[in-house]
């Protein structure tokens, strides 16, 4: 049986996701942005891309699995642009912008693959 490839991908960058919210430059936030910003949508991506694994989803089923990976990726995207923009006014270092928001951009990309590159549903044995 071969394992689709993008949640494969996907997994990782749901792990990745996590990252900021226990590693790396700190920022001044409040946790509950944090859970809001990276652990909520790490979570939808993880579960997307493990139902797409574990249940052999249809073309159909797999497609409603990326979008709601590349909605997860989007919302970090979003959530991150004031931060950038923070960093442009120097009010916060660009080492924990580019930290905080790239595994947002991971998650968009490829959840954009997804949609845009559908793959077959993995075969049956």
């Amino acid at each position: 049986m071969r394992l689709p490839p993008l949640p494969l991908v996907g997994l990782v960058v749901g792990l990745w996701a996590f990252l900021p919210v226990y590693t790396g430059p700190e920022l001044n936030v409040a946790q509950r942005v944090e859970i809001a910003d990276h652990l909520i949508p790490g979570l939808v991506v993880l579960a997307a891309c493990a139902a797409a694994m574990a249940l052999r989803l249809r073309a159909t089923m797999l497609l409603v699995a990326g979008m709601a990976v590349a909605l997860a990726g989007f919302w970090m995207t979003a959530t991150h642009l004031p931060l950038v923009v923070q960093a442009t006014d120097g009010q916060v270092p660009w080492t924990s912008a580019i930290y905080h928001t790239l595994p947002g951009l991971a998650v968009l990309g490829v959840g954009l693959v997804w949609i845009l590159r559908p793959e077959p549903p993995p075969e049956s044995p």
